[in-house]
C-alpha cells in the first residue's frame, strides 16, 4: 500500500489558524499525522484524535451546511424541497444522536459514528459548558436552516437552470499559487456559486453565525473569486460575493463587487502567511516539521477551545486579577 505523503498545501481556514497560534497549527497539520494507524505511538494517535473533535459552533454549522447542500441538490435536481419543519425535525434528530453518542463514553475509545468523532464539550472540565447552553444552541441551527427557506437566494436557484449551479459545498476546490518559484495547491469548499441569465456570477458563503464587520470575510471571498477567475475564465466584473447571515438576515442581499487591487492585495497577503509557515517547515514535500520551531501563542484566548492543551504546558494561562 502507497504510503501517504503529508505534503505541503493552503487554505484560508489553515492560515486564520496558523495566524491565531503556530503550535496549535502544528498539532493539527503534523502532530496527529498519522495518528490513525494501527501502529501509531499513544500521543500521535491522541492528538489525531483531538484534532478529530468538533466544537459546538463547527458542529451545528457544519450540519446546517449539510443540510442546505441537500436542499440545493434536490433544486439542481428539479425536485421539490421537503416542508421546513421535515427538514428541521431531521437536522434535530441528528444533532441529538451525535449528542448522545459524543457524551456516552469520553475514555477515548468511543469510536467515530459516520465521520463524527465527538463534541470537545464532552472532553473534561476545563472544555464542558452548562446543560441549560445546548437548548439555545441547537435552536439558533435550527433557526439558521430554516432562514434558507426565507433567503433572497432561494427563488434565483429554483427559476435558475441546474447547469448554471457550479458550486454547492460538495466538491473541495484545489488551485495552484506559486510562492516564490513552489506551487502551493490552495484548497477551498466553496458554499454555493450559480450563474445568472446575463452571465452574472453570484457566490454565497452561508453564515450560521452573528453578522460581523462588511470586510470580515473579504479574504476568503477575494480567494473564492480568484478560483472562478483563473480556473472557470469568469472576468472578475461578473462576480459578486457576500456572506448570507441565515440565523439573523437571510432576506438581506449583502452581494459586493471584487476589484483586481482586492484580490492581487489579498492573494499578496496569502503568500505572506504562506512564507511565515514555509520558514517553520523542514520539509515541506514530505511533510517534516518540528513542534519546537513553532511558537505558541501569547494570548490565552486562543487557548479557551484548543483540543491539543493536554499537549501544551507552556502555553499562556489567564491572568488572575
Amino acid at each position: 500500500m502507497t504510503r501517504l505523503v503529508n505534503s505541503f498545501s493552503y487554505s484560508h481556514s489553515r492560515g486564520d489558524l496558523f495566524r491565531e497560534c503556530p503550535r496549535r497549527y502544528w498539532f493539527a497539520r503534523y502532530g496527529g499525522w498519522g495518528g490513525w494507524e494501527r501502529s501509531a505511538d499513544p500521543v500521535t494517535r491522541e492528538i489525531y484524535r483531538l484534532g478529530k473533535l468538533s466544537n459546538r459552533y463547527l458542529w451545528t454549522g457544519h450540519h446546517v451546511h449539510d443540510r442546505v447542500e441537500g436542499l440545493i441538490a434536490r433544486i439542481a435536481e428539479k425536485r421539490p424541497l421537503p416542508p421546513e419543519e421535515e427538514e428541521r425535525t431531521a437536522l434535530l434528530d441528528t444533532l441529538r444522536r451525535e449528542y448522545a453518542h459524543s457524551k456516552k463514553d469520553r475514555s477515548g475509545h468511543n469510536p467515530p459514528r459516520k465521520g463524527f468523532w465527538g463534541l470537545l464539550e464532552h472532553e473534561g472540565r476545563d472544555f464542558s459548558i452548562p446543560d441549560a447552553d445546548w437548548k439555545p444552541l441547537v435552536e439558533r441551527a435550527g433557526e439558521a436552516l430554516g432562514g434558507f427557506y426565507r433567503s433572497w437566494v432561494l427563488p434565483e436557484l429554483v427559476s435558475a437552470d441546474p447547469g448554471d449551479i457550479l458550486d454547492r459545498d460538495a466538491e473541495l476546490r484545489t488551485i495552484s499559487l506559486d510562492v516564490d518559484g513552489f506551487e502551493v495547491p490552495v484548497h477551498m469548499k466553496i458554499d454555493l456559486a450559480y450563474r445568472l441569465h446575463d452571465g452574472t456570477v453570484r457566490v454565497v458563503d452561508w453564515k450560521t453565525g452573528r453578522p460581523g464587520s462588511p470586510d470580515e470575510h473579504e479574504g476568503q471571498l477575494a480567494l473564492y473569486a480568484w478560483y472562478y477567475a483563473k480556473a472557470r475564465g469568469i472576468p472578475l466584473d461578473r462576480i459578486r460575493l457576500g456572506p448570507v447571515y441565515l440565523a439573523h438576515r437571510p432576506e438581506r442581499v449583502e452581494l459586493q463587487p471584487v476589484s483586481p487591487d482586492t484580490v492581487d492585495r489579498v492573494l499578496g497577503e496569502t503568500r505572506d502567511t504562506i512564507r511565515e509557515i514555509l520558514a517553520l517547515v523542514d520539509d515541506p514535500n514530505l511533510g517534516v516539521a518540528r513542534k519546537e520551531r513553532f511558537p505558541v501563542t501569547v494570548r490565552s484566548f486562543h487557548c479557551r477551545d484548543c483540543p491539543f492543551r493536554p499537549f501544551c504546558p507552556d502555553r499562556p494561562r489567564p491572568s488572575v486579577s
